[in-house]
């Protein structure tokens, strides 16, 4: 499911490319790769050779990655969903979240090429829930090898996952075959109730819906390889327009019986139309869509459902006709375009499709003079950057440590501001606010050589690029406040802070505790986008986090030996500062279960236990305890959660982690009440509250025969 038009200012990490950026390719959590960097590979705007790979991890851990191999000095370079290098060299080590990531193998300087062998490895944290898995395609095939990411079922199964996005309705066809285990599939819904299961299963898929596919064993772990198939039902009419094997075009229209899919955090529907392309060898692809009637907006997906690029009146739009144009380097395979309308009653379109073969083409940069303005046009045959879509590149150096402060101002087009380092890595990114037409970045930065990103959230255009330096020494980071390991501190971030990495405000907090726990850390604030990250007194990021709590509150639990350590408090991004408060929270003891299912729910039994940050952190941004209980025959159940302290929320699972049942409020007032036949077997209650991690308290959970 993708965004419109309208949700495109606040968009990060989707990547969008031409010339040198290119589109990472899928690697496992635990794989070996061998690859070579060359003449005709994508290169960085320093001119050096590289390869990308989008690494998806859904649970967080120890993760390493190393290159062998090599002749010439190549190194790794580890970047988080938004660009920004979390570390780098031949070897990386490190604690790491769940998320998404791009590794790339990179020459350290210009010409270096050659072979290389690339190795990944994941310690998964133990006893966590997974989740954030990769996108795999409607006719699509992906070698996973199962144990790779941790994940496990309630019964200790390891699995492996994907979400799959549908466009129209139809049957999914899915198989996985191994060598030396069976494996065995699940499709589920969104919300975790099942679909269907086997070896090889025909599912009906309804449109605009979200499923995920589960491949798991009772046998040993080992490589298999999972393929889909969709055939769309004989009256759906989102069906693709046409397909390309080379350059063509297609006049059409979007029309109530188009595909349509619901804005993300809205119920607000958008009108699309798609294409497939097939491309056999690699090169450049442009593709546009014009029309007088609606703005088109352009996405570009790869086989697996990933955008890779988009699109909004990057085309030079007039009064008489919108357009949206984007050039994207591809390598073989099958894409798809999407073209959405903001209208429902969208209208014509005309769209065009030229394909010429050939390797990449890099990047041009521009030098950029402190103090001197720079005008430029932002146009089809701009750069097309990873992440920040059309943009202008300019290379500015600062003799001297300082404030560096950029303006980009446009009448033109909506725009977005960025500050990279000589490796194309994200140092800093602002949005301009809407209507006013001008961006500004004001950050103290060491000197050195930088990369100045003039960019189009939509729209292309003429713009002014101005970069002022104020030079002045940067004071180191010393002073670190104080704070007990069970209170906690309101500050200011803003001029009193330290500056970070990125050269922004940041303050140190430092806690200890006296014997191993469970800590609790939270930023608060009504004027702060948080970023909060834990470390050793070293400085080694051990967690970190930006909305966990609540929009714009970053939350860290972890188990943690006694000792000392430190909290980084800085805004997620460029930011005036604000008040905020951090609070640190310990509980002393062995590592409890979180989300280990807890034995002891018998039937006729009921157990009064107290939900906190203890607890099992559950994939929607709630604290949960789990337990299991036993049926030795079929049954009917009536489950119970009651409490005062929060709204209560039950879920039953069943023995492979598919959601039974759950429930609100049967229970009367706030508490939930399930009310089940059941088969004999394994199954595990979820106690938790509605929503929020903030909802902790008292509560009693209680399993009876239903009379």
């Amino acid at each position: 499911m993708r965004l419109v038009v309208a949700a495109l200012a606040g968009m990060v990490g989707v990547s969008a490319l031409y010339g040198q950026t290119c589109a990472p390719v899928r690697i496992l959590a635990s794989a070996t790769v061998i690859g070579s960097l060359g003449d005709s590979t994508c290169q960085l705007s320093d001119g050096t050779a590289y390869r990308a790979y989008r690494l998806v991890l859904p649970d967080r851990g120890q993760i390493q990655i190393a290159l062998s191999g090599i002749a010439n000095d190549l190194i790794l370079i580890l970047r988080d969903s938004s660009g920004v290098q979390i570390d780098s060299g031949l070897a990386i080590q490190r604690p790491i979240e769940a998320g998404t990531y791009t590794v790339l193998v990179n020459g350290r300087t210009r010409g270096q090429v050659g072979g290389y062998t690339l190795e990944t490895a994941l310690t998964p944290e133990p006893a966590m829930l997974c989740a954030n898995f990769d996108s795999v395609g409607l006719n699509d095939t992906v070698s996973g090898v199962l144990g790779a990411s941790g994940c496990a079922l309630p019964s200790g199964t390891a699995y492996e996952a994907y979400t799959l996005t549908t466009l129209g309705s139809g049957t999914l066809t899915i198989s996985v075959s191994a060598s030396g285990f069976t494996p065995n599939l699940i499709v589920r819904q969104q919300d975790g109730t099942p679909v269907a299961a086997g070896n090889a299963l025909v599912a009906p898929v309804d449109a605009d819906n979200q499923y995920e596919i589960l491949v798991s064993t009772a046998d040993a772990m080992g490589a298999y390889q999972l393929t889909t198939s969709f055939q769309p039902a004989d009256t759906e009419t989102c069906v693709p327009q046409a397909t390309f094997t080379t350059s063509g075009s297609d006049n059409s229209a979007i029309t109530a019986t188009s595909c349509t899919t619901t804005i993300p955090g809205s119920s607000d529907i958008s009108y699309f139309t798609y294409y497939n392309l097939v491309v056999t060898a690699a090169g450049l692809a442009d593709l546009s869509a014009a029309s007088g009637d609606f703005d088109p907006t352009l996405y570009l997906l790869d086989q697996s459902g990933n955008t890779i690029a988009l699109d909004s009146d990057g085309g030079g739009s007039a009064a008489t006709q919108k357009r949206s144009e984007m050039r994207a380097q591809l390598s073989p395979g099958n894409y798809t375009v999407e073209i959405f309308s903001p209208v429902a009653s969208g209208g014509n379109y005309a769209f065009n499709y030229q394909f010429a073969p050939g390797a990449p083409q890099p990047c041009s940069t521009r030098a950029a003079t402190l103090g001197t303005p720079v005008a430029g046009t932002l146009a089809p045959t701009s750069c097309r950057d990873n992440s920040l879509g059309l943009a202008d590149l300019y290379n500015v150096t600062l003799p001297a440590a300082g404030t560096l402060d950029v303006v980009l101002s446009s009448s033109a087009f909506s725009g977005r501001l960025a500050i990279r380092d000589a490796k194309d890595n994200l140092i800093l990114m602002t949005e301009g606010d809407a209507g006013l037409g001008f961006n500004t970045i004001a950050t103290d930065l060491p000197a050195g050589l930088y990369t100045l990103v003039a960019s189009a959230i939509s729209g292309s255009g003429a713009y002014q690029l101005t970069a002022d330096l104020l030079a002045h020494a940067i004071a180191p980071c010393t002073y670190v406040q104080p704070v007990d390991s069970n209170g906690g501190y309101i500050a200011i971030l803003g001029q009193g802070s330290c500056k970070g990495p990125n050269g922004q405000p940041l303050d140190f907090f430092q806690f200890t505790i006296p014997a191993d726990s469970v800590v609790l850390a939270v930023m608060t604030s009504s004027q702060v986008d948080g970023h909060l990250s834990l470390t050793d007194t070293a400085g080694n990021v051990l967690r970190s986090d930006e909305d966990s709590y609540a929009p714009n509150d970053p939350l860290i639990v972890q188990y943690l030996p006694a000792g000392t350590y430190q909290l980084q408090a800085r805004a997620a991004s460029a930011t005036a500062g604000g008040i905020y408060e951090v609070d640190v929270r310990s509980t002393a003891g062995p590592r409890p279960p979180f989300c280990t299912p807890q034995a002891g729910l018998s039937l006729g039994a009921s157990i009064n236990a107290t939900l906190s940050y203890t607890s099992c952190q559950y994939t929607d941004a709630t604290f949960a305890d789990i337990y299991s209980f036993n049926l030795a025959a079929a049954t009917t159940v009536d489950l119970r959660l009651d409490s005062a302290a929060f709204d209560a929320y039950l879920i039953l699972l069943d023995a492979s982690g598919n959601v039974v049942a759950q429930d609100d409020d049967s229970g009367g007032g706030a508490n939930s009440w399930i009310h089940q036949a059941l088969p004999a077997g394994t199954y595990y209650a979820v106690a938790k509250p509605f929503s929020g991690y903030y909802n902790v308290g008292a509560y009693t959970l209680s399993l009876a025969v239903s009379q």
